[in-house]
């Protein structure tokens, strides 16, 4: 019943009211759990604090991989030296804003109603999914992450990161969000060098990198992964296939 009043209503109301009421309806949770308060706000200046997690990735060239490299290095224009002082929640849409094409942004792939399809900042995911995977990996607090509907890849060859260790995001319903719990301050450095995604984490202080293991088991209609992070269980995620 609830599943069908949602696909009435996308269906009925203009996708920019829906935009609007959700972005209100998320301004409004922030605000009277004072979540806004504690948004992440600086950049750091350029520094030599320690790497405590650096990740690579590489980025391949799927359909529509020309708008999502655009959209890869507007994000990573924006997102690159952004510090999250103890006590603070980083946003991802807080940052980048919404992606419009006088923004900066391109069309690129994306997945909407289990389709891939072709929309303005597709591709950006992957640049969140890795920043949730330096979260992860420096113990940052989780404090929302969304995994994809759908398993697009046929193979492993495909794939850029593993299976469980992606983070969508879409303006402005599904936003990627990290805590830092941690009592020092933290950095995001984020690069692309040719057809590659760099991350890495700068701290003031020592952070020890977290294991992460992730257990998968493949269904006849879909994949079932659960993500553990020093033995504790994250997340518990469905993909249809």
């Amino acid at each position: 019943m609830l599943t069908a009043l949602r696909q009435a209503l996308r269906r009925w109301v203009p996708l920019p009211l829906r935009r609007g009421v959700a972005g209100l309806r998320r301004a409004g949770r922030d605000q009277l759990t004072g979540s806004h308060s504690r948004l992440a706000r600086q950049m750091a200046p350029v520094s030599d604090r320690p790497v405590v997690v650096s990740i690579e990735q590489p980025i391949k060239q799927s359909p529509l991989w020309e708008g999502k490299l655009a959209n890869l290095r507007r994000g990573v224009a924006v997102l690159d030296g952004v510090l999250i002082a103890p006590g603070e929640l980083f946003s991802f849409w807080h940052w980048i804003g919404q992606p419009t094409g006088a923004r900066g942004f391109a069309v690129g792939r994306t997945i909407r109603d289990d389709t891939a399809t072709g929309d303005l900042g597709g591709g950006l995911c992957q640049l969140s999914g890795i920043v949730y995977e330096l979260g992860l990996r420096g113990g940052l607090h989780i404090a929302e992450r969304h995994p994809h509907s759908r398993d697009l890849y046929q193979s492993e060859g495909e794939r850029f990161t593993p299976l469980g260790l992606d983070a969508t995001v879409v303006w402005p319903w599904k936003d990627l969000r990290l805590e830092n719990r941690l009592g020092v301050p933290v950095v995001l450095r984020l690069a692309v060098e040719g057809m590659e995604l760099r991350a890495w984490l700068n701290a003031e202080g020592e952070v020890p990198e977290q294991s992460i293991r992730i257990d998968r088991t493949d269904h006849a209609d879909h994949r079932s992964v659960l993500l553990f992070r020093s033995g504790d269980l994250v997340s518990s995620d469905r993909y249809a296939i």
